[in-house]
């Protein structure tokens, strides 16, 4: 039969593992940063090229519709490109649901890390949650611009106003990416798009 061990017999010594926090974890800390960083390039790469695609298919639009429509005619080209041109608002708003997983994501992170020492190079989590609010907020005011314009742009018969819709998909006027150009610097990212 067995005994039943005793403390003496014992040559095992429970030692608690530490549990690590954001300020004792900051290896982690700055992986799951780099990771949001790059996860937010790449969505605004992929921005950039469903914006080239809405203001080919406006283009095509106002063509069509300066050259081959009546006042009481709507061409059949017409419901192709308008498909096209919902897709890729589809795909803005995709976009602006990525950016705004990866805010709440970074607003969290920030809120665990207090202080501002920088996780990468010298941005503070903090900064770079600051930086991907700002980027969000204004990814959404050009997603709404350009729903109000994909909603409008079929029906308008002005010339200088299809013009403007057109313009409007190709120049944001609340998005500006050359302002967050450091951020992707820092982390060795090249230049988005």
């Amino acid at each position: 039969m067995s005994k039943t061990p005793t403390k003496a017999d014992s040559n095992y010594n429970f030692i608690p593992r530490e549990i690590t926090t954001p300020n004792k974890d900051q290896q982690g800390v700055s992986k799951t940063v780099y990771s949001h960083v790059s996860k937010l390039h790449g969505l605004l790469n992929d921005w950039g090229k469903m914006r080239d695609k809405g203001v080919r298919l406006c283009r095509a639009v106002s063509a069509l519709k300066l050259h081959e429509c009546d006042d009481d005619y709507f061409p059949s080209q017409l419901k192709p490109l308008m498909d096209g041109l919902l897709d890729a608002l589809d795909g803005l708003k995709t976009i602006v649901d990525g950016v705004k997983v990866l805010n709440n994501q970074l607003q969290a992170l920030a809120k665990l890390q207090p202080t501002d020492e920088p996780v990468i190079s010298t941005w503070s989590v903090s900064k770079i949650s600051q930086t991907v609010t700002n980027i969000y907020t204004s990814l959404e005011k050009e997603y709404r611009l350009k729903k109000i314009i994909t909603e409008n742009v079929a029906h308008s018969r002005d010339e200088n106003l299809i013009e403007v819709y057109i313009s409007a998909w190709e120049f944001e006027a609340y998005f500006n990416i050359e302002a967050n150009a450091y951020l992707f610097a820092e982390v060795g990212l090249a230049a988005v798009t």
